[in-house]
């Protein structure tokens, strides 16, 4: 018999208005989809349907210590035991480095939800499980919660359950291992404990709603990380038994745990908590007003997860955007790309506009930020020298004013346009520079990348592109061109634009440069300034796309339409477009170039040789637009672009968000981070350009 999960959820939340996405996994082998919770705060929780930990970056809860920064795993785990008249059942799954799987709960799980919040029904004889769990907005708190339904017609007399506490005090991107170090004391009193994580005094507190606490002192060895393995990272870690909590269950009674970072929950109640998780999640969804279907439903609120803050309640300050998870920081880039479809597309415009203050405001010389650097429990700040964020920022604005006709907020922003624009043109940055004879933007330094393709390996990049880089000259014109746009439209910089209108001029003659007449497109980067021929580099990647997707554009008709033609017929794929044709001989099919087990290396060597970027389909539907026009025909072409993209959202890999890359050759599966802000963002913002105009 099926147990209607759905139904069940219906009952308990009057506020669940929207349809619920529900999976059956296999009892064959654990379901290793993984889902994932956030806090706004930089925190999160994370697991897999199966329940077992797969990723260093699984745990029940990570908080970030200096918000949204330097993130820990606070309790990695629990472990359940239902023991019915006697008989005990254990629900947890586990990889151990041995290879073997045990427990196997997995077996047990009947089918599973991440909507409300992530729940799984166990059935066991006839006998029904429901377990939940939650994290509470703008805090470091984690909601566990039990509910028991019975065989209506065999009700056990006797069932109890008994919760393990795991955890492992450690940076979310460590390793634990064990030791016989005198590590965890706690202080138990009735209804929580607390436990001293660290020497700096940060703690977990355990709180739970009934039954009987019982402390533990011990080291459980050689957890297995199958994901890691996978990655050619380290992957064992040992966790730290610190203590179990037993109740007996009564039908249709929930039994409630809580854990937290320095505070305890005084009440620990896991359906109170989903209700106001809920009804943030309705006012989401109101505000979106986009038509109620679980993918639409599923990528509005996956949009809100990477948006962060130092605090949630204060509604002016700063925003910022965890570029992707479970492992990436905050980016400046990711921001940027990211802004109009986490924001605009879902109507959340004072978010769009502190995003852009926040990256603005830690601007220098008008240059912004790219990433966030964090050392293991030490976060170290932004990191500059990208010469495409400042670009990409004005492009969000430019999305900003077109949505919002916010001209006072666009006028603020004029003069650090102007500071920027003057900082590229006097070479404020050696590595980055205007070349006064055509108007480009020219990056050098052999050991810099200055967009996003920036992998690097030993300090050398993977894919050099010193020189003339396509999509940063692209984006140095329309750069130009919006604050042009700006400044007559507001009537802002009287007198300051005429340098820049020069420039502009310069550079929408320079770009014919980068015509590849043999190939009928563009050349990636020109004069490259390495090597003895100094010869344009006439690799096809998607580079080429944002000379056609941006609203300010140098080419012809008749060369977009030909770009269009060269992406479609060498990079285009159902998940997204690769970075390199296929047919070049530095082409990787495969992330981590095919290796079972690939390291760092090889999956750095791949990652921009080939894979498949959804993100870059945001650009390809602009660029169909752009040239082809707002015809029928193009939005059903756009429809279909996108539709692969939102069944991988609902079936695989992260389940309700889109992952990073995938493989570039067939069947394209996802790799890289579950949950990526541009991919997301995008796909979102196609979404409801498709349901708004």
């Amino acid at each position: 018999m099926t147990f209607g999960l759905i139904n069940w959820l219906k009952s308990k939340y009057q506020d669940l208005v929207y349809d619920v996405p529900l999976w059956y996994p296999s009892r064959e082998q654990p379901d290793h989809r993984e889902w994932l919770l956030t806090n706004g705060l930089g925190g999160y929780s994370s697991g897999t349907v199966s329940g077992a930990q797969t990723r260093r970056y699984h745990a029940l809860l990570v908080a970030a210590l200096d918000p949204p920064h330097n993130r820990n795993v606070i309790l990695s785990q629990v472990d359940e035991l239902l023991t019915i008249n006697g008989t005990t059942h254990q629900l947890a799954t586990n990889h151990w480095a041995s290879g073997v799987v045990s427990p196997t709960g997995y077996k047990q799980i009947e089918s599973f939800s991440i909507l409300p919040s992530p729940t799984w029904v166990y059935e066991i004889n006839g006998n029904y499980l429901i377990k939940q769990c939650t994290l509470t907005w703008g805090t470091n708190e984690v909601h566990v919660g039990y509910t028991w339904l019975p065989d209506s017609d065999n009700a056990p007399a006797d069932v109890r359950l008994s919760v393990r506490f795991l955890t492992g005090y450690r940076n979310f991107h460590e390793k634990l291992a064990g030791s016989s170090d005198d590590r965890y004391p706690q202080f138990v009193s009735p209804n929580h404990s607390v436990i001293i994580l660290s020497e700096a005094a940060k703690r977990l507190c355990l709180t739970w709603n009934e039954g009987e606490y019982e402390s533990q002192k011990q080291w459980w060895w050689d957890y297995h990380w199958p994901e890691e393995t996978a990655r050619g990272e380290p992957d064992q870690q040992d966790l730290f038994f610190v203590g179990s909590v037993s109740t007996k269950l009564h039908a249709d009674k929930q039994f409630s745990l809580g854990a937290s970072l320095d505070k305890p929950i005084e009440k620990p109640d896991c359906h109170a908590a989903v209700e106001k998780n809920l009804k943030r999640q309705r006012d989401l969804l109101r505000i979106a007003n986009l038509p109620r279907n679980t993918a639409s439903n599923l990528l509005v609120l996956a949009c809100d997860q990477f948006l962060v803050s130092k605090t949630t309640t204060d509604s002016d300050a700063d925003l910022g955007v965890i570029e992707g998870y479970p492992w990436f920081a905050e980016s400046g880039r990711a921001a940027m790309i990211a802004m109009p479809g986490l924001t605009l597309a879902t109507r959340r415009f004072d978010d769009g506009k502190r995003i852009l203050k926040h990256y603005a405001d830690n601007s220098k010389d008008g240059v912004m930020p790219n990433r966030y650097i964090e050392e293991p429990r030490t976060p170290v700040g932004f990191e500059y020298g990208a010469a495409d964020v400042t670009l990409w920022w004005a492009w969000a604005l430019y999305q900003y004013h077109k949505t919002t006709k916010d001209v006072q907020f666009v006028t603020e922003q004029l003069p650090l346009m102007l500071k920027a624009a003057n900082h590229y043109i006097n070479g404020a940055d050696k590595n980055m520079k205007i070349d006064p004879s055509d108007g480009l933007l020219k990056c050098s330094g052999v050991h810099q990348e200055h967009s996003w393709m920036d992998t690097k390996v030993a300090d050398y990049p993977i894919t050099p592109r010193a020189g003339k880089a396509v999509e940063l000259c692209a984006l140095w014109y329309n750069f130009l061109e919006t604050i042009i746009f700006f400044a007559r439209s507001t009537n802002a910089l009287d007198g300051q634009i005429t340098e820049l209108e020069h420039y502009a001029t310069l550079a929408r003659q320079s770009m014919q440069k980068f015509w590849n007449a043999d190939r009928q497109c563009l050349f990636d980067v020109i004069e490259p300034g390495f090597g003895s021929s100094n010869l344009p580099e006439s690799s096809i990647r998607p580079n080429q796309l944002l000379a056609v997707s941006l609203p300010y554009r140098a080419l012809t008709t008749a060369q977009e339409k030909s770009v269009l033609i060269a992406i479609e017929s060498e990079l285009l794929t159902s998940m997204g477009v690769r970075t390199l044709a296929s047919t070049d001989s530095a082409y990787q099919s495969i992330y981590g170039c095919g290796f079972a087990h690939a390291d760092q290396y090889h999956r750095d060597l791949s990652y921009h040789q080939g894979m498949a970027w959804p993100w870059l389909l945001g650009a390809y539907c602009d660029a169909l637009i752009n040239v082809y026009g707002l015809l029928p025909e193009t939005t059903v072409r756009i429809n279909l672009v996108m539709q692969p993209l939102l069944s991988h959202l609902i079936e695989e890999a992260g389940l309700g968000s889109i992952s990073e890359i995938f493989d570039g050759s067939r069947p394209h599966l996802p790799r890289g981070s579950i949950a990526q802000a541009w991919s997301v963002a995008e796909v979102m913002r196609f979404l409801s350009w498709q349901n708004r105009r």
